[in-house]
């Protein structure tokens, strides 16, 4: 693979809503325009959560994991541990990064992630 796309379809994915503190795994399948999948194993994987209205403002950042148990190589996954959203609470939009050549970034979707806040213990 040489580190580019062409006739990657873009995503709206569908709303999340869980409460903060929560293990959560997000996984994203890479497909064209077409709908067949595309190979993404050989690029890196980002994954930025932002507040609604707030893009300049970057809440969380995570490294996204390529999925060696897919035949079709075309599945990431991005991990939230408990941790990593204990302290967070509203509402937030996603977006799954594809990272290949420098300088080439493929963001070819996003939506909306709606975290409550967890009771005290």
């Amino acid at each position: 693979m040489t580190g580019t796309f062409t006739s990657i379809s873009t995503i709206t994915f569908p709303d999340i809503s869980f409460i903060g503190g929560t293990y959560k795994e997000l996984p994203f399948d890479v497909e064209d325009e077409a709908g067949n999948p595309v190979d993404i194993s050989s690029f890196t994987f980002s994954w930025v959560l932002s507040p609604v209205g707030e893009s300049a403002v970057s809440s969380l950042v995570k490294t996204g994991v390529f999925d060696t148990t897919v035949a079709d190589k075309n599945r990431f996954i991005v991990y939230l541990y408990s941790y990593d959203t204990i302290n967070l609470s509203g509402k937030f939009i996603h977006q799954p990064i594809i990272i290949g050549n420098p300088g080439y970034d493929l963001r070819n979707g996003q939506g909306y992630i709606i975290i409550l806040p967890g009771l005290s213990t």
